[in-house]
Order: C-alpha cells, then sequence, then structure tokens
C-alpha cells in the first residue's frame, strides 16, 4: 500500500518526539498525522501501522488508525484525533505538584495492562523482538549476546500484553489541566510499533531507561522534565506498581522484597530494553552500553 499525498498546509503541528512530529488537521478537527523523520527508515513505519489497527481491532485502548499518508518527503500515519490528550509527561510538566498523583495513574494503567491476555496468533513474542535485536547488535561477541540471549530465555513465558515502548511520553489522558483526578477521563497507548506479548516486567525498562539513565539534556527535550523530577517518576511508579494493593513486588521477587531489591532485580530487564534503544539509534550508546556489561558481567 503506498501512502496517500496530502498538502500539510493543512495540518498544525501538535507535538514532537524522537522519531518524529505530530500535526492536528485544520480542515477536519478529528483528525490527526504521525510523521517520522525522514532519516527514519520504511518499513517500521509500515509495520507499525499495520499493528496498529490490530491493536485498535483487539479492543485495546488506542487511538483509530487511518490510512498511510506521505506531504511528498516524510511518510506518517493518520488516526483519528483524541481531542485534549496530553501524554503524561506533558501533564507533569504543566503540573508538577501532580507529579505523584499522575504516575500513580499511569503506573495504575500499567497494572491492568500487563494483566491483560493477547489473543493468540496476532502479536509477535517480546523475546523474539529482543532476540533479533541483541543479534543484531555489533559490539558484542556472539559468547557475550549467547549470555544476554540465555538470560532473556529463562524468563517466564507470558501471554500478556506488552505495549513495547512504554514511558510516559507514550500514554495519554485526557483529563483537563487543573481537574481533579476523579474528574471522568480516558487514557490511552500510542507508538504501538512494538506492542506484542510477554512477561510483563520486560516492559518497564524504557521507563527506568529515560527517567534514570539516559543523557540528561536528550531526556528534557522528549519529557520537559528535569533529571530530579524524572527520577521521582520512577521512585513514584515502583511503589505503586510494586507495592500497591496488587503487592507485585511479592509476587515476581519474593515476600519482604525492598525497594532496593526490587531496582536491583530490575537492572538486568533494563539492560535487554536498552537493545531497542540502540535498535533504534543505530548505534550502542556507550553510557548505555556500560550499564548492559556491568548488569551481565561482560
Amino acid at each position: 500500500m503506498e501512502p496517500r499525498l496530502i498538502d500539510i498546509s493543512d495540518y498544525v503541528l501538535s507535538g514532537e518526539g524522537a522519531n518524529g512530529k505530530s500535526y492536528d488537521c485544520l480542515s477536519d478537527t478529528n483528525l490527526m498525522i504521525k510523521m517520522y523523520n525522514t532519516s527514519y527508515p520504511r518499513e517500521p513505519i509500515f509495520s507499525e501501522y499495520e499493528v496498529a489497527k490490530k491493536v485498535y481491532e483487539c479492543g485495546f485502548a488506542c487511538p483509530e488508525p487511518g490510512e498511510l499518508v506521505t506531504d511528498g518527503e516524510r511518510i506518517g500515519i493518520q488516526f483519528k484525533r483524541i481531542v485534549g490528550k496530553r501524554s503524561y509527561a506533558r501533564a507533569i510538566s504543566e503540573e508538577p505538584e501532580r507529579l505523584e498523583e499522575y504516575v500513580r495513574e499511569f503506573a495504575g494503567f500499567a497494572k491492568r495492562l500487563h494483566s491483560t491476555k493477547c489473543p493468540e496468533g496476532v502479536f509477535p513474542d517480546i523475546k523474539a523482538n529482543f532476540r533479533h535485536m541483541i543479534e543484531s547488535e555489533g559490539c558484542y561477541s556472539d559468547a557475550q549476546k549467547a549470555k544476554i540471549i540465555a538470560y532473556l530465555d529463562s524468563l517466564p513465558d507470558e501471554m500478556t500484553a506488552i505495549h513495547g515502548d512504554f514511558h510516559i511520553g507514550n500514554i495519554v489522558t485526557t483529563l483537563p489541566k487543573g481537574a481533579p483526578m476523579d474528574t471522568p477521563h480516558d487514557i490511552y497507548m500510542i507508538d504501538l510499533g512494538y506492542f506484542s506479548y510477554g512477561y510483563p516486567l520486560l516492559d518497564l525498562g524504557i521507563l527506568n531507561i529515560t527517567m534514570n539513565w539516559l543523557d540528561a539534556d536528550y531526556s528534557s527535550q522528549l519529557f520537559h522534565l528535569t533529571r530530579d523530577m524524572e527520577n521521582r517518576v520512577w521512585d513514584v511508579f515502583v511503589d505503586e506498581y510494586f507495592f500497591g494493593p496488587e503487592k507485585l513486588a511479592e509476587k515476581y521477587f519474593g515476600k519482604g522484597s525492598t525497594r532496593k531489591e526490587v531496582n536491583d532485580q530490575l537492572s538486568k530487564l533494563m539492560a535487554i530494553q536498552i537493545f531497542l534503544v540502540s535498535f533504534n539509534a543505530g548505534e550502542m550508546y556507550p553510557y548505555l552500553d556500560v550499564l548492559v556489561r556491568k548488569a551481565f558481567d561482560l
């Protein structure tokens, strides 16, 4: 399917991310587009489009995809516009005094997603995705890759829904600025190219990386937060996700697990998702390479 040519002058910039920009349509307020950077390869765009259609058809909370489009240089995906949406990154940056409120709701959404089973035969196995990324990375020997993959393969096989690039920029809320949290509103997932199934904790690595380890200047551009605020987002998330009423720390790491022990256990899981960052960037950043080598004693 070839993308349909559109007139980009009929669209107004509404957001910007690592791989492209989003625009709202002026002539039809029900539509928006996500335009990828010219340097971004075609294949992942087409793949994300097909995955997004499946995610929507399976009833997961996401915008309805329309068609593939191009402005003559860039390729993008048209979606039904979510009126009044804000990413959790944007909401926290606009209302920093409510950081804890927003993060606890964000973590609650994560727990609901990670307790939902995927239909069989529709989405890929997250282990297969990561295995491909690890094998594609050029800065490790075959023996080192085998050690990392052996750990990946040792993790439980589950059919749990996985966003795949789960962070505060890729989950959006329709809660109006300043409105109490009990005001009726919706939560949606965006950027669904890596949606898959598998072990739920493999979905937490990107949030860990972005809030604690990603280059602070780059992270600030993406999420509009200071590093201290990002660290706080992670701490509140861990508290709500693992030590909330569901007692997931006990489920995954044993009774009496402390926050430090949980963070230590998550370090290898985070190191696995570093390969997603390097795969998208086309290179392994040296400061993230250090974390991989430390996690797996390479």
